[in-house]
């Protein structure tokens, strides 16, 4: 193994000579060499030093080698260190006392120069095997041990109880003010978990165990702290910890964290981070991993479920497109479609959205769906003579797999284009992004139609519709739904209506559940509506003049008649 010219040996005698002669063996070596003349000046020197191996006499003054590698062993940094003895003590009560003591092996004076060179070079591979296995415990920037340090920790106690911290906005501390305020930032926190927990006169340990993470593992939680409710014990850590100011060099940081408060798991650090990151969805500032645990493993485990069914449909060709009825209130008849996706489960059940489009994007099934409904709607409208809406959303226009298979159908298919209106979800994501309006720009090159979809919900935005001007504002049905009764709802639907007519926007309400709803958006003039009161979702194309059994028996009396 090359070992690099920096390799240092401590060598301790309390003869100068001899030290002289061990070194003259050695200097072909290319080591680096310090000297000791007895086990105390040792134990000072390598602390200070760090040597690779150490070479130790046995008999000494003031403290001799037995006791001297006795006390360096009860240093953490020596645990592993290669110890020599090198002496005049043959008997085996000697080497029995230095094998207790720590040493690794033994040198008989007066030595052969060949056998001293040849047992320094194999302890300095064992060293640098050693130094490496220590560097990967250890956080490079804080020095402090790190998540390997913390999983054998936690291996070789029974149960253990630890708060797992991530540092708020790290990565943009990392990002904004640079790698360097960012090592100084966990230094400095560092210090502060140190000095808290002595302030509480608290046994722990501290982890360093990713950028911006640190766990603290309790000696005894109970004992310390087992007088205080967890909740109480969290408050007042997160609590202190956002009263704490450090100073990076020329500005100061207000420092927020959030907790993971967790305890007896077998797998204490990998629970812990999983219930971690569902506080942090979650925007809360700390969690209790044991209350939560084990709703988000089941949860978990129903989403990879999901996963699984939702690959398998798309292997089996079951993703399914249905479509819901849009009726033209001016015109008294049915005039499109919304095309809805459907699972066709094994058992030939239809499965809603709701219960696997989440699961698809967690899977990255997403797009692949959306793809597949976009093929099938172009497939059955080349013979369909309406016009149809295809939901899109952000994340579909913003992908490249998506938008060629589009505008590819769309070139092909000139006449269905025309008759295509696209649904664009208002959604917080497409605030201040050009992807939204340079995706309406193009696919209008094509004679498609837009909708803005669930507008007047969270993110609704007046200003955007004034600016890529739709074609249709579908008023999302959370207003609609209370519109019989709600003041308010009638209000708001009536101020949407009156803006969009004042642009020469079309306006259709979704969540038409009954007659009294019907009649209302009727009667504030909306154009359109769609909802369980003109008919569900089905996967055959109809019209209510062919198939009027699916719709709502009072839809004919409620219809204007013409």
């Amino acid at each position: 193994m090359k070992r690099s010219v920096l390799d240092t040996i401590l060598i301790v005698d309390d003869l100068r000579t001899n030290r002289m002669v061990m070194k003259k063996a050695l200097e072909n070596e290319n080591y680096h060499f310090i000297e000791a003349g007895n086990g105390r000046e040792a134990i000072e020197l390598a602390i200070e030093h760090q040597p690779d191996v150490i070479i130790m006499d046995g008999l000494m003054p003031e403290m001799d080698g037995f006791e001297a590698v006795k006390t360096l062993r009860t240093l953490e940094t020596f645990k592993r260190t290669p110890i020599l003895m090198i002496s005049s003590l043959s008997d085996e009560a000697s080497k029995l006392k230095a094998i207790k003591a720590g040493v690794n092996d033994f040198i008989t004076k007066p030595f052969e120069k060949m056998e001293l060179i040849l047992r320094c070079r194999s302890y300095m591979d064992i060293a640098q095997i050693n130094s490496r296995y220590v560097l990967s415990t250890k956080n490079p920037h804080t020095k402090m041990p790190n998540q390997v340090a913390l999983r054998q920790t936690l291996l070789a106690r029974a149960s253990g109880t630890i708060v797992l911290m991530r540092i708020d906005h790290f990565r943009s501390v990392d990002a904004f003010y640079g790698e360097a305020y960012a090592r100084m930032l966990e230094k400095e926190f560092v210090k502060y978990l140190t000095a808290y927990f002595q302030s509480l006169d608290m046994m722990v340990l501290c982890y360093h165990t990713a950028p911006g993470e640190f766990v603290v593992l309790f000696d005894d939680f109970k004992r310390d702290m087992g007088h205080i409710d967890l909740h109480e014990f969290c408050k007042m850590l997160h609590e202190h910890i956002q009263s704490y100011e450090i100073e990076l060099d020329k500005f100061s940081y207000d420092v927020s964290a959030t907790l993971c408060f967790a305890s007896g798991s077998e797998n204490l650090y990998e629970d812990a981070s999983f219930a971690m990151d569902w506080v942090i969805e979650q925007k809360k500032t700390y969690v209790i991993m044991n209350e939560v645990i084990e709703k988000l493993k089941e949860e978990t485990k129903e989403n990879i479920n999901k996963v699984h069914m939702v690959k398998k449909a798309i292997e089996e060709d079951r993703i399914v497109p249905y479509f819901q009825p849009i009726y033209d209130n001016g015109l008294g008849e049915i005039t499109k479609y919304e095309t809805l996706v459907r699972l066709v489960a094994e058992d030939g059940k239809i499965i809603s959205p709701f219960f696997f489009l989440d699961a698809a994007k967690n899977g990255n099934y997403y797009l692949q769906i959306t793809t597949i409904m976009l093929e099938k709607v172009f497939t059955i409208f080349k013979y369909v003579d309406s016009e149809v809406t295809v939901n899109l959303s952000y994340l579909d226009m913003a992908s490249t797999m998506v938008t060629e298979k589009l505008f590819k159908l769309l070139k092909e298919n000139p006449d269905t284009a025309k008759r295509v209106t696209l649904e664009l979800l208002e959604d917080e994501a497409i605030e201040n992004d050009t992807v939204f309006e340079a995706f309406i720009q193009k696919v209008r090159e094509y004679g498609v139609k837009i909708a803005i979809d669930d507008f007047g919900s969270g993110y609704s935005n007046f200003q955007r519709i004034m600016r890529i001007s739709p074609d249709f504002v579908k008023i999302d049905g959370s207003i609609i739904k209370n519109i019989a009764t709600d003041q308010k709802s009638q209000v708001l639907t009536s101020v949407i209506h009156t803006f969009s007519q004042s642009l020469n926007i079309k306006t259709v309400a979704e969540f038409v559940s009954s007659e009294e709803i019907f009649r209302k958006i009727q009667e504030i003039g909306i154009d359109y509506a769609q909802g369980y009161f003109i008919a569900e979702p089905h996967d055959k194309l109809v019209t209510l003049q062919s198939h009027p059994t699916l719709f709502h028996t009072n839809l004919l009396e409620a219809a204007p008649q013409s």
